[in-house]
């Protein structure tokens, strides 16, 4: 049994249908009641099989074939200009056939000469173009020719065998005419001729006899497949081939077994080779075991809501396997969704009861909808009434997916009329994050800046408002202060009393009357005498920027700038010796506030850092003064460097070796600039990694030399940075070039290792993070390298701290579980991950994952993995996964 769902080209799109179609097909035949093979006589291949494997396994069976050999493969077929039918592979390439393909005439060739001892050999192919193996055009009937190309027989193909030729025979089952494609259907978990295979296998067929014929088989598929209009599958028999074989009729039969016998379909006795005639528990009893297994589970949860939740899931899932199983349990999910919960639980309650009932009772399922849906846009808090939509999306979209994204609109308009913008930014990140609007990206895009937008005020105002707080005492001390007389002398005191009284205010975060206050000294200067002008010049510009440079600059930049503005006149318009000292203050201040623009306009902030340089450049200025604005100014260009290095890095570059300029000049005052250089071209060759991959490179270089010249602590804190830069560099470049990848982990691990145990386990938590997202990039086209990807992350993540630890390793569990189906080592490597998980929820949902990505594949294991579940919420989901992997 061979399916094959991944495919690297991109033309070829994933079809994990047929792996499932292949191990679906693999367990009925294994199944007593309807084949009985022993397990090792059957194999099954899937994911990632390699052309020499599956014709070594193809090889070996056909060997040991005496009866019957059966090959099965599903997946993507290609047809060369020869009209050659090529099974598709990982590698192939749908522009050359040739490549990364198994050609069915090799694989013919092999069934034929290994399998010569076989009195039956049967291909099932479900794949596109795959009456070509029989040389088929539309749904005509074959030709002599036609048969001997699909089985390449001779005249004395059975003479060397001996026995009655008429009990010899080959037969090839194609899933769509030579000129058709083959079909998944939309939401179906195996390709659609598979599935009929299957459903007819597990049901049976009513009135035929205790035993089907292959034949009478393909027959009913045919004609189901026929009044649906899909694509005809073609039968290519040899000899009678398929009235030999067949299997066990789990359909209730009247009559003997000799009943298809005497219908001329010359059914033997025998069901099936080396099966045991007695009943045994097909998949629908193993389905009805694990039903009522999740169901005890899910009545086991203590929440009434969570418990009623997966029995309607339960519900939804035993439809088609036990209808009035199903209708039982969303009769109860429905009677008892007011028990415990509110009205918005009881109204989701009963949207996913009605999903159940969608194909069982329609008109009743619409009306249940209906109910949840008014009860949910009755919900008066806006903020309540968007969670509640969002999360009747789900069951509304498999039902109706129009309705449901109707839902998503509703859930918008609610979320415009909440009023705090904080709660109105998480609603607009919820709603975008719903399921409909997966296939509308430009939607959910205009919703996630809406989101974004909004958060972004919402910080402001609160920034705002606690700025813009008055001070009564303040004031009135400003007030008094006014109304003193108007004397030239006294109106130095009152500019020196209210600049007094701004800085005290600024001091209590009073940032905005503090603002309003020194406008009034700017206004009140020229009313200042010649004589006195220049005092009070100096103690306006002197309070600056502790004024004008914290809480004022970033909530109200562009009144604080119109104030240095001004005062930058008033001082060029008066001439001392002070002058200069003056103009220093305003550009200090200048750099403040480029400082405080830096996250939210880091292109405004540079622009005022060279305004800054300007003022100063021009005129005589004391050392202490020069001191104190090459500080702030050399803080300011690390400030700015690295909220400006994701927008363009090679300025945020130019910035940091600007500051290394000023630290050159005085080392030991400005040690922490030193580091911050470091980190902000760390940061740039982060920004750089994915577009100019060499540069960054020489950016870490870089960093990795000027470190060497750091003391304690600024060099642990650059080192940490520098550690940080080269993960996120390996983060950028996950999945474009895994060699890349390695280096910058291997060089950010031997910088960790330099950094004290409490920096180093957060340094090395980052890099398993690089790993992980370089493993999830390549789960799909190279599991086994994604696995040596999760192994290393893992390594890195057990040196965590312990509260740190366990979310690295809940992330190693979920890309683990994504590769367990294709290798069963996977899975125990996954087990043995989780249990290392200390939290029991998060090791619960760790299994959880784990169970639910590996039952389809392994639903034994699966159960093993589900009853190991500390939590019992996560446990009965877990059971009701594997519940719906046996159908």
């Amino acid at each position: 049994m061979v399916g094959i769902s991944d495919y690297a080209h991109t033309d070829l799109a994933a079809m994990p249908a047929a792996d499932m179609g292949a191990e679906h097909l693999g367990r009925l035949l294994r199944d007593p009641s309807i084949w009985g093979l022993a397990q090792e006589h059957v194999t099954v291949l899937g994911r990632g099989t390699t052309q020499e494997q599956i014709l070594t396994a193809v090889r070996d069976a056909a060997l040991a074939a005496e009866d019957t050999l059966v090959v099965y493969f599903a997946g993507h077929g290609l047809r060369d200009p020869g009209e050659r039918l090529h099974l598709a592979l990982l590698d192939a390439d749908p522009d050359y056939p040739q490549i990364g393909t198994l050609p069915y005439r090799q694989l013919r060739d092999l069934i034929r000469h290994a399998g010569h001892r076989a009195k039956h050999r049967v291909t099932v192919l479900d794949c596109c173009y795959s009456g070509i193996a029989g040389g088929m055009s539309g749904a005509a009937g074959p030709s002599r020719d036609d048969l001997a190309t699909a089985l390449d027989e001779h005249d004395d193909a059975h003479a060397a065998g001996g026995g009655d030729e008429d009990e010899y025979g080959d037969c090839v089952l194609a899933s769509a005419p030579a000129q058709s494609r083959s079909f998944v259907r939309p939401g179906a978990i195996l390709p659609e001729f598979t599935g009929e295979l299957v459903a007819t296998l597990e049901s049976g067929i009513p009135g035929v006899g205790p035993v089907i014929t292959l034949e009478r088989a393909w027959l009913r598929i045919r004609d189901r497949m026929r009044s649906r209009g899909s694509p005809e599958p073609q039968l290519f028999a040899q000899n009678n081939a398929t009235h030999h074989i067949h299997f066990r009729n789990r359909a209730p039969h009247a009559g003997d077994e000799r009943e298809g016998a005497a219908s001329g379909e010359g059914v033997a006795s025998d069901p099936g080779p080396g099966s045991d005639p007695g009943p045994g528990p097909g998949s629908l009893e193993r389905f009805l075991a694990a039903r009522d297994a999740a169901e005890r589970a899910a009545r086991a949860i203590p929440d009434a809501y969570t418990g009623m939740s997966c029995l309607a899931d339960l519900a939804v899932a035993t439809v088609t396997a036990d209808p009035a199983g199903a209708r039982k349990l969303a009769d109860e999910v429905i009677r008892r969704s007011p028990d415990g919960t509110d009205s918005t639980r009881g109204a989701l309650l009963l949207a996913k009861a009605a999903v159940c009932l969608a194909t069982l009772d329609p008109p009743r399922a619409g009306l249940l909808v209906d109910e949840a849906e008014r009860t949910i846009l009755a919900v008066p808090d806006p903020v309540d009434r968007v969670a509640a939509l969002i999360q009747l999306t789900t069951p509304v979209a498999a039902i109706d997916r129009e309705r449901a994204t109707w839902l998503v609109g509703e859930a918008e308009d609610a979320a415009y009329r909440i009023p705090d913008l904080r709660e109105k930014s998480s609603a607009f990140r919820l709603v975008a994050y719903s399921g409909p609007l997966k296939d509308s990206p430009k939607w959910r895009q205009r919703l996630k800046d809406e989101a974004e937008e909004y958060g972004n005020d919402a910080a402001g105002q609160r920034e705002f408002a606690e700025a813009a707080r008055v001070s009564a005492r303040g004031a009135a001390r400003a007030v008094g202060v006014k109304q003193k007389t108007v004397k030239l002398l006294d109106q130095l005191w009152k500019a020196v009393e209210l600049v007094k009284i701004a800085k005290e205010l600024v001091g209590s975060g009073h940032h905005h009357q503090a603002v309003e206050l020194l406008v009034e000294v700017e206004r009140m200067i020229p009313e200042v005498g010649p004589r006195e002008r220049g005092q009070a010049l100096s103690e306006l510009t002197l309070a600056l920027p502790a004024c004008l440079g914290g809480g004022a600059a970033r909530t109200i930049p562009d009144r604080v700038l119109a104030l240095t503005a001004r005062v930058r006149l008033a001082v060029d318009g008066f001439s001392d010796d002070a002058r200069g000292d003056r103009m220093a203050d305003v550009a200090h201040t200048l750099t403040q506030v480029a400082w405080q623009l830096a996250d939210s306009d880091p292109r405004r902030g540079v622009a005022l850092i060279h305004d800054a340089r300007s003022l100063t450049a021009r005129l005589d200025v004391s050392t202490r003064k020069q001191h104190l604005f090459e500080d702030t100014l050399a803080r300011a260009l690390i400030r700015v460097g690295k909220a400006l290095a994701p927008l363009d890095a090679e300025e945020a570059v130019t910035l940091a070796h600007e500051a290394r300029e000023i630290v050159r000049k005085r080392p030991r005052y400005l040690q922490d600039v030193a580091g911050g250089a470091v980190s902000t071209l760390a940061q740039a060759a982060q920004a750089l990694a994915l577009s100019v991959p060499d540069r960054a490179e020489d950016l870490l270089r870089e960093c990795e030399t000027l470190t060497q010249d750091l003391p304690e602590p600024h060099r642990e804190s650059a080192l940490l940075d520098i550690s940080r830069a080269m993960s996120g560099a390996a983060r950028a470049i996950a999945g474009t070039d895994t060699e890349r990848v390695d280096a910058f982990a291997r060089r950010a691990e031997r910088v960790a290792r330099g950094l004290p145990d409490e920096r180093r386990g957060f340094a090395l938590s980052e890099i398993a993070h690089a790993l992980l997202d370089t493993g999830r990039a390549l789960a799909g086209s190279d599991p086994d390298l994604a696995a040596d990807y999760a192994r290393e992350a893992e390594r890195l993540a057990r040196q965590d701290a312990a509260e740190h630890r366990d979310t690295r390793l809940v992330e190693i569990v979920l890309l683990q579980a994504e590769l367990a189906p294709r290798r069963p080592a996977y899975a125990d490597r996954a087990r043995r991950t989780a249990d290392r998980i200390t939290d029991d929820d998060q090791r619960a949902y760790a299994l959880w994952h784990l169970a639910k990505a590996l039952a389809p594949a392994d639903t034994e294991a699966a159960e093993r993995i589900a009853q190991a579940i500390p939590k019992p919420d996560f446990r009965a989901f877990a059971l009701t996964e594997i519940a719906k992997a046996w159908l």
